[in-house]
């Protein structure tokens, strides 16, 4: 109890003092001497102790910067009221506008001008009006040519940057400041962003190797700010929460991005107007606050009058303002959430450069990312970007966040995706566990998935466009004819390692879709499996596997088919990339297939170089008598149990059990039977490759029936 009367007795007293020292220094209108003056350095000790438990309050903050602004102290104790500017809730428009004019008259030292710029950048979400600040531009930017200021100003200029600052002769100016010193980071950090608001009058590429253009500013404040706000907030426990009026910013230990430190902040278009603001600062009459968009309706009528927010995090979580970004013919907003994007991922994600972020929020943020592209359907580039960046460093976390990443990629040059995309994969899959590679496949399935769906949409829009399009389709195809070919290789690979059915439902699963790109998304491209993948689900014990190989070649067939016709009928728009060793090829196959499971030809009948055939004195040394049926329909590893399950019902328990039974009348009812267990892919092979003779057909045996003449 005592000591709790202590300890409000101790905040009496601190009160008491504090207002005492803001009395006097409000009174102070000229210059005053340190020596002689106890009282002063009394008064500078009283504010130090208060702020730092307490924090300034608004009106006490604004007597404060204009006392350490005006000149009338010595440096180092401007310096120190500086230093103890901690806000306890916010930093209101007035102190701003009093404070930018004592720094633009220049009363005070060029070190107190740098610590005020320093605590502006500092306090910067606190600030309630900061089209304030962005009125004021102009005079920030004539400081740029003071060498030692001008990183400063660069950052702070970097903060309140808006598409209408953005002039030629600023950019022109910029220019000429870096020819005369060089590549400085803060100068780059300031053209990036002009280039993102305006790329056509920033035509220098600026180099890729500069991660971080400003140093961190807010060193002085930051412990104490972080003291303050969990006070004020009343958790303790909650080290990151700073409260400001009413609304809650989480605060990261990442450094100071242009927007909010929060990744993913609410929409609210006062970030640049809270509070009374005169019309002759903001004419912002015609434009509709973002934050009250809450209908389709309301997007459509208001679509002229929109301007997004400063903090492009907040977008990406708002269907509405993803659709205005959709929609609108401006790529302004593109690129601000392509650039914004890039950093986040950078600062909050990047397990490369050894960043130790909280696992949820990590995974909470690369969801939103994910359902972003999603949304927009397409992939961005700073995500893109991203990845290219981290894969050959990722250990496998985030798995289900980063594939989902990688199946939005867009389509790029054949080369720079091997190198950047493709090695780094094949790295990871080949040290990873089974359910690893199949994940992996179906992200890369998904990934060829939309490219084709991007082609099958503007293939139209790109023949209506251009008499010519040859040189257009010939990049896309053979991007995915590399695709594809990686993720053969991948799959040969894979399959050696694990005799998983899992993993080869995955890959046909991948070529069911790569059998169908001709017919379903018009890419005159055929590619088919290797032999690592075909011969494995051929020969494979499991019935979905060989299923779904039949219908993959049945597929491949009508794809083949419809090619061949329209080249000989002329119909083809464009040139198909087709050539006769992919007929060779699938007519391999085909034998190979029709061999096993119909003629009992195995063996004898495949041709390929890489295929089952084996010698007759070979086959005989293996001491199996019915080496040559082993597998066709009945005896097939896969099939057999069905086999096993017809014979029983169609056959009386006082026979002898005999698989070889089942031929002629029975061969046909057989057939039905496996149609009616749901194997289509079965059925629409045998019904398209196989030609099963018309005349008394009940009484063939199988061996007699015909491959089909009619091959691709």
């Amino acid at each position: 109890m005592e000591q709790k009367l202590q300890k409000e007795t101790k905040q009496e007293n601190s009160g008491k003092r504090m207002e005492e020292a803001i009395s006097y220094f409000s009174n102070v209108h000229s210059s005053v001497s340190v020596k002689g003056n106890p009282a002063l350095i009394t008064h500078v000790c009283a504010v130090e102790n208060f702020a730092e438990h307490h924090g300034i309050a608004p009106d006490e903050i604004s007597v404060l910067l204009n006392l350490a602004l005006s000149g009338n102290l010595a440096d180092n104790l401007s310096a120190r009221l500086l230093k103890c500017l901690i806000p306890v809730s916010e930093v209101d428009q007035n102190s701003i506008v009093q404070a930018v004019s004592l720094f633009c008259v220049g009363k005070c030292s060029t070190n107190t001008q740098i610590m005020f710029i320093r605590w502006l950048i500092t306090v910067f979400d606190y600030i309630v009006c900061k089209e304030i600040l962005s009125s004021f531009y102009n005079f920030f930017f004539c400081f740029l040519s003071y060498d030692i200021m001008c990183p400063y100003i660069c950052h702070l200029l970097y903060l309140i940057t808006k598409k209408d600052h953005v002039r030629p002769f600023r950019v022109r100016k910029l220019l000429e400041l870096q020819n005369k010193k060089g590549l400085q980071p803060h100068l780059l950090g300031l053209l990036s962003i002009y280039k993102i608001f305006c790329p056509e009058m920033v035509s220098l590429t600026l180099p890729s190797r500069f991660k971080t253009y400003f140093k961190s500013s807010h060193l002085l404040w930051r412990m104490k700010l972080k003291a303050v706000a969990q006070k004020n907030a009343g958790d303790p426990g909650s080290d990151l929460r700073m409260v400001i009026g009413d609304k809650e910013f989480l605060q990261s230990h990442s450094r100071k991005r242009k927007w909010n430190r929060n990744p993913l902040p609410k929409v609210c278009s006062s970030i640049w107007a809270k509070g009374p603001i005169t019309t002759s600062l903001v004419t912002s009459d015609q434009t509709f606050p973002v934050e009250k968009l809450q209908t389709f309706q309301q997007l459509l009528e208001n679509i002229h009058h929109l301007e997004l927010p400063a903090q492009m995090g907040s977008v990406i979580k708002n269907p509405l303002l993803l659709h205005y970004i959709n929609c609108i013919k401006d790529d302004t907003p593109f690129l601000r959430l392509n650039y914004w994007l890039s950093f986040t991922l950078h600062e909050e994600c990047a397990w490369y450069k050894g960043s130790k972020c909280s696992k949820e929020e990590i995974e909470a943020f690369l969801e939103t990312v994910v359902n972003t592209q999603e949304f927009l359907q397409e992939g961005l580039t700073s995500t893109e970007g991203f990845l290219y960046k981290s894969l050959p460093y990722w250990n496998g976390c985030h798995r289900s966040h980063i594939l989902d990443l990688i199946s939005w990629i867009p389509i790029g040059s054949s080369s720079e995706m091997e190198e950047l995309l493709y090695e780094p994969l094949a790295q990871i899959f080949i040290s990873s566990s089974v359910y690893f590679k199949c994940s992996i496949i179906e992200s890369l399935k998904v990934l060829l998935r939309n490219w084709l769906l991007w082609h099958s949409v503007c293939a139209e829009q790109v023949q209506s466009q251009s008499a010519n399009i040859d040189s257009t389709m010939s990049g896309l195809v053979t991007s995915v004819k590399e695709l594809v070919h990686f993720v053969g290789r991948l799959s040969t690979l894979g399959l050696q390692i694990h005799n998983s059915s899992l993993l080869l439902h995955c890959v046909l699963d991948f070529y069911e879709l790569v059998s169908d790109m001709y017919v379903t998304f018009s890419l005159p491209l055929i590619v088919l499996p290797p032999p690592g993948v075909f011969y494995p689900a051929l020969l494979s014990t499991d019935s979905v596997n060989l299923n779904q190989l039949c219908y993959i070649m049945y597929r491949y067939r009508t794809n083949l088919m419809r090619a061949k016709a329209n080249e000989k009928q002329k119909k083809a728009h464009m040139n198909l990339y087709i050539n006769s060793k992919t007929f060779q090829e699938f007519n391999k196959y085909l034998t190979a297939m029709v061999g096993c499971l119909w003629t009992s030809q195995a063996f004898h009948e495949d041709t390929h170089p890489q295929g089952i055939h084996l010698e007759t004195h070979l086959l005989k040394s293996s001491g199996v008598t019915t080496y040559k049926k082993a597998f066709n329909i009945v005896y097939h590893p896969a099939l057999i149990g069905y086999s096993t399950h017809f014979f029983q019902q169609v056959v009386s328990q006082d026979k002898l059990f005999r698989l070889q039974m089942i031929k002629g009348f029975l061969w046909n009812k057989y057939l039905d039977f496996l149609y009616s267990q749901g194997l289509s892919g079965l059925k629409l092979f045998i019904e398209s490759s196989v030609n099963r003779l018309a005349s008394n057909s009940q009484q063939q045996e199988p061996s007699d029936l015909l491959l089909s003449k009619t091959q691709a």
